[in-house]
């Protein structure tokens, strides 16, 4: 993943395949990137609500919730990045 972006944006809409198709995409690896790209107070969501990938948001520093899913999906998830 080729992110080398900082601080440049408000929102990522995360939307790959899940972690058991592509587990490559859902490490604290990608995650720190996307951490390192958006702004202060910048939100990161996912249809994902994986406790792998919470977890690996909340190890590169996200705040992350948990909220109800759109029809179909029971939960995703909102990661802030408040530093």
């Amino acid at each position: 993943m080729d992110i080398e972006d900082e601080n440049t944006f408000d929102l990522i809409y995360f939307d790959a395949f899940g972690a058991r198709v592509q587990p490559e995409l859902w490490t604290e690896v990608i995650f720190k990137r996307m951490f390192k790209a958006l702004k202060n107070k910048g939100v990161l969501v996912t249809y994902a609500a994986k406790g792998s990938v919470r977890r690996a948001m909340q190890a590169v520093g996200f705040t992350v919730e948990r909220l109800e899913g759109p029809p179909g999906k029971r939960e995703m998830l909102r990661a802030s990045k408040s530093i």
